[in-house]
Parts: C-alpha cells; sequence; structure tokens
C-alpha cells in the first residue's frame, strides 16, 4: 500500500493527475474548524503531560463511549494515543504472549505488527456473514481474538447482536476480545455493537482529521500498568495541543453531526455499488470501502500496476496486502467525486479485459 501512496505522489509531482482509490482518508469536515480551536489555545507545552493522557480528556472519552459507542467505560482504563496505530501497537505488545486471531482481508497494520513484533496468529474471514460459527471455527489455541467493524477493507458488518453473541461466547471460554472501532460511527444501517474486553479506537475517521493523530486504549482488564507502560515507551504521551483540540473536538460532537457525516458516504457508497454491477464484493455496510473482485481478474497487483501507468494514474490496493485474495482489491471512494467514480471504473475494467 505505501508503494501505490509513494507512486501515486510521484505522478502528481510529475504534474499528472490522480485518482486517489487507494488512501483511506476521510473527506468531511470536522464539527468545528481546527483553526478555531487553535486560535483559543493560550501558552502550552512547557511541562510534561500525564503519560496516560489529561484527565478531562479521559473524561469526554468515557462520555463519547456512553453516548456513541453505548459503552459505560471507567476513565481510569482509558490511555490517550497517537491515532489508532499507537493504540493498536501497544495493545499487541502487552498481548504479544498469546496467539492472537486477526482477520482477514483486514487492515495492514495487524500483519505488519505480527511480523515486527513475532508474535503467533491465525486469522478467520472477516466477511463471513456468520462470524461466531467462523470464529469460533477458527479459534484453536487462540486467547485473542481482534475484531474490526465496519471492517477496513470491505465496510463489512455483521447484523445487530451478532458481536455481542460473540464477545459472550469468547468470555465463556476465557479468550479475550479486541475491538478495532475506528470506523465505528461511519455506517449505513443500524449502530454495529461495540463490544469487547479492550477497546483500540481513532478520532480520525469521526471528525475527518487524520493528520491529528488522535486515538486511544480502553483497556477493560486488570493489570493496567502494562498498557501504561506501552503507551509510554512507544511516545511518552500525546501532546498537549493534540489533546486540547480532541476535547473541544468532542465537545462539539453531536448526533446530528454524525448523521450528516454517514449520509456523505452513504450516497457515495450507493453511486460506487451502482457503478460496479460488473464486479463482486461484500455488501458494504460502513466505512468507505469496497472490496472487489471480477471474474476475468488474476492478478490484482498486475491490474495496480498497470492503472499507475494510466493517465489519469488511479491509485488502488492489491487484496493480498490486506491477507485477502490475490484476485481482490480495496477502492476506497471517500475522496471519489461522481466524475472521478466513473472515470475510474471505466478505465479499471478497460485494463481487465486487456489482461
Amino acid at each position: 500500500m505505501t508503494d501505490v501512496f509513494r507512486i501515486c505522489s510521484e505522478r502528481r509531482r510529475e504534474g499528472r493527475r490522480v485518482i486517489d482509490a487507494h488512501i483511506g482518508e476521510p473527506s468531511h469536515p470536522p464539527p468545528v474548524r481546527i483553526s478555531e480551536i487553535l486560535r483559543g489555545i493560550g501558552d502550552v507545552g512547557s511541562k510534561y503531560m500525564p503519560f496516560e493522557g489529561l484527565r478531562e480528556t479521559r473524561e469526554r472519552i468515557s462520555k463519547f463511549a456512553r453516548d456513541f459507542l453505548g459503552r459505560d467505560i471507567d476513565p481510569d482504563g482509558v490511555f490517550v494515543t497517537n491515532g489508532g496505530a499507537q493504540a493498536l501497537t501497544s495493545t499487541l505488545m502487552v498481548l504479544r504472549g498469546r496467539k492472537i486471531l486477526l482477520p482477514a482481508p483486514g487492515f495492514t497494520q495487524y500483519f505488519d505488527n505480527a511480523r515486527i513484533m513475532g508474535f503467533s496468529f491465525a486469522t478467520y474471514n472477516s466477511a463471513a456473514e456468520d462470524p461466531v460459527d467462523e470464529i469460533l471455527g477458527k479459534l484453536g489455541d487462540a486467547g485473542a481474538v481482534l475484531i474490526n467493524y465496519p471492517n477496513n477493507p470491505t465496510g463489512f458488518v455483521p447484523e445487530k447482536d451478532v458481536l455481542m453473541e460473540l464477545w459472550d461466547e469468547l468470555r465463556r471460554r476465557n479468550v479475550l476480545l479486541i475491538n478495532d472501532a475506528a470506523y465505528s460511527q461511519i455506517y449505513f444501517d443500524s449502530r454495529p455493537e461495540v463490544p469487547g474486553d479492550v477497546i483500540i479506537d481513532t478520532f480520525s475517521k469521526t471528525f475527518g482529521v487524520p493528520g491529528l493523530r488522535l486515538g486511544y486504549v480502553y483497556w477493560g482488564l486488570e493489570e493496567r500498568k502494562k498498557i501504561f507502560d506501552a503507551v509510554y515507551i512507544t511516545s511518552a504521551g500525546v501532546s498537549e495541543i493534540s489533546q486540547i483540540v480532541l476535547n473541544s473536538l468532542l465537545d462539539s460532537l453531536t448526533e446530528d453531526y454524525l448523521e450528516k457525516v454517514r449520509s456523505h458516504y452513504k450516497r457515495k457508497r450507493d453511486k460506487i455499488i451502482e457503478l460496479m454491477e460488473d464486479f463482486s464484493f461484500p455488501h458494504p455496510r460502513g466505512a468507505f470501502y469496497i472490496f472487489a473482485s471480477h471474474k476475468k481478474l488474476r492478478d490484482s497487483k498486475e491490474l495496480a500496476l498497470r492503472l499507475l501507468q494510466r493517465d489519469p494514474a488511479v491509485g488502488i490496493v492489491p487484496g493480498d496486502v490486506f491477507m485477502g485474495d490475490r484476485g481482490s482489491f480495496r477502492i476506497c471512494y471517500s475522496l471519489l467525486s461522481d466524475d472521478e467514480a466513473e472515470e475510474m471504473v471505466e478505465i479499471i475494467l478497460e485494463e481487465i479485459h486487456k489482461m
């Protein structure tokens, strides 16, 4: 995925047009302008902050969980992080002694962390209609399961009540549930449940501010010092400015704002589904991705390279990056206008028929 991003950036520097369907970047504005928040910030940065995060920030995250995740979480179990990436890495550092069951297709950093840390993992089908049977059937000797719904890269969400049933079954087996809730607020039907002994989250997608690197871990387990130590050694805490900005964003968050965000992506989702009638894909019920295959496509890496040579260049991400089928690929439709989406699908089909 980083190679596609790099080549698309090079094409743009060359003065060529690029259709950005490769990078999972949101396209909605935050509920309040960041420049307005920054103008109200006085002298900051001269003192060390609490490494687990400002108390007022942790309390606001606890309220966010209650109001928008449907979870009652203790602020003392919240650890503020530099985005979801640090939340994920810190969690996996603490749990790396356990075998972990990971979703596939799934977010690339799950597998990057496994490679770097050397922990043992197995995979389950993240788009299975019955995730309870799928996960329990693949569980084996895993001591933890990681879920991510709405899913990156498929946008898939299970039916209501299924995830709570899964958590109940895992608790009976003394298996931890880790929930990557990055897209919890971008859904198109009923609100997804957010079960889990551990929640890792980012506000990049909720507020459309990926450049601010705002996230958290909720550690619903004992021995909180372990996650504190992991957060500390990977960053020594989140900047005071970032936490002040996050406090203002959380104070401004309303259900009406989130409904507008969902409507924004649902319209884009409906358009891309209409355009891609020749493709197969799990039905995307949230996030802003589609994970597609075509009966004539065998190698999405070759397709991705062909698309990068076009003018305009088109960025997609091959399926094997997500531990998915090599005949599948991910499209992020967040940044695409209707005209760009139509042009992109035409170009992709043209290249597939040449292969």
